[in-house]
């Protein structure tokens, strides 16, 4: 989904770091600072194992994360919590709030996802969220075709000018990371890739070898 104020809208995320230069960056805090926060009365809550009797409607669902092509290429011992945040004030809804899926290595947040439930994810709710995120660096707009954005794995809309923490928009999913898990992710894409290659050529040789042998006679 475009949301058509988006572009217009960043301006005003650069212009606004003053206002947000006392907000902690929460990407890159602890689980019990995450939860902490989080976990309040009427505020969240720990969302426990979802199962979905419907196994192709699961995996369809599972496949419309952001994050799902690249999941398996995390570093060994990361760990996906779920939660649920109401958006309504001072009221737990399980309507109207925010699905998160949070992925924590060594307990620090690497990867934290946010899926707008109930209404449609607005260009403000980006720019909140990325306020809270940015600390004392400022948000840039990154390209499409840009350097920037053939570098990322995961890919990203976003990044902070200190090259710490990427952010990306996916229709109602909005998620930021820390980039060294975006350096990781696409190191190991690029191993996969140099294995996927020498083993083909080896079949080529190997192929060139038997080919004599059986096109004799022919």
């Amino acid at each position: 989904m475009r949301h058509p104020a988006l572009s217009l809208s960043l301006a005003c995320i650069v212009c606004l770091t003053g206002l947000a230069s006392i907000a902690q960056a929460r990407v890159g805090e602890t689980k019990e600072e995450f939860e902490r926060r989080l976990l309040r009365p009427s505020i969240g809550k720990i969302i426990i194992r979802e199962r979905n009797p419907d196994a192709a409607k699961e995996a369809e669902l599972a496949a419309q994360q952001p994050f799902n092509d690249v999941r398996a290429h995390f570093p060994a011992g990361i760990r996906e919590r779920k939660y649920w945040k109401s958006a309504v004030p001072n009221m737990l809804s399980n309507e109207n709030g925010w699905r998160i899926h949070a992925f924590f290595q060594d307990n620090i947040s690497m990867l934290e996802a946010y899926q707008r439930v109930g209404d449609t994810l607005t260009v403000f709710e980006i720019e909140n969220i990325l306020r809270s995120n940015q600390g004392t660096s400022e948000w840039q707009p990154v390209a499409p075709d840009s350097l920037e954005s053939k570098a990322s794995a995961i890919g990203c809309t976003y990044q902070l000018a200190d090259g710490t923490l990427r952010a990306k928009v996916v229709g109602d999913w909005f998620i930021i990371y820390s980039t060294k898990l975006d350096t990781y992710v696409k190191e190991q894409l690029r191993l996969i890739e140099e294995t996927r290659i020498k083993n083909q050529e080896e079949l080529n040789k190997a192929r060139k070898i038997a080919a004599p042998g059986s096109t004799e006679g022919l």
